[in-house]
């Protein structure tokens, strides 16, 4: 069985990301398919594993060859217990760890993904916003007149289709994009900025965009999540 365990979303003050019932399954897994090595063996602090994380083979999944994959996932198959784990949240959503999950399925070998802490999700249901239709568009563009434009689409979009939009940026990207995400948004159109989620400094508000203006948001460097919707 291949495992998809979800890792803590703070790092300053985590909590145990799957449920107690689940843990038994993870604390089974001896070999962990993950995203970053450094991170993996923070949240594995978590999970009161009964060996000792040093023994574990935890393995980058950018770092290993076609072969190597298939080999894992054949030994998975076979009766292995393997895990796969993202950085922080749920595993193969925005995340490497889709890779693996596919070849599973291309293999024929079951895939069980745990519950856990999504950033996506969570920034949705607290942001009160349309929940019946969104779209996840990951990192916006980079180049700030590319940038622009995308969030002037984004919105057209969203006032027709009655979608919510949402984007994540990296923490040293925020203060650039809340500045291009005020600029560019209509007054009328709803933003919601969340960041922290899950931890001591957690912090959802959804306002129109003539309200940000006139109290912008400091989330610092922290991992942010941006929703808008047009009215």
């Amino acid at each position: 069985m291949l495992y998809l365990v979800p890792s803590p979303l703070s790092q300053k003050t985590p909590k145990l990301p799957v449920l107690a019932a689940d843990l038994p399954l993870v604390q089974q897994c001896k070999t962990w398919l993950v995203e970053n090595a450094k991170p993996a063996r923070a949240a594995l602090g978590h999970f009161n594993m009964p060996a000792p994380i040093r023994e574990l083979q935890i393995l980058e999944i950018a770092q290993l060859n076609p072969q190597q994959r298939q080999t894992l996932i054949e030994q998975c198959k076979a009766g292995e217990p393997i895990a796969v784990m993202s950085d922080a949240g749920c595993p193969g959503v925005a995340d490497p760890g889709a890779e693996i999950v596919a070849l599973a399925h291309r293999l024929g070998c079951p895939v069980h993904p745990l519950v856990g802490p999504s950033s996506i999700l969570l920034a949705l249901m607290g942001s009160g916003l349309n929940g019946q239709s969104f779209r996840f568009h990951g990192y916006p563009p980079l180049e700030p007149a590319q940038r622009d434009a995308w969030i002037k689409q984004t919105e057209r979009e969203s006032k027709v289709q009655k979608c919510t939009q949402i984007v994540i940026e990296t923490p040293f990207r925020n203060e650039k994009l809340i500045e291009a995400l005020l600029k560019q948004l209509s007054d009328t159109t709803l933003l919601c900025i969340g960041w922290d989620l899950t931890g001591e400094d957690e912090c959802i508000q959804t306002k129109t965009i003539a309200q940000w203006r006139k109290q912008p948001a400091f989330p610092g460097k922290l991992p942010c999540l941006f929703l808008w919707l047009a009215e």
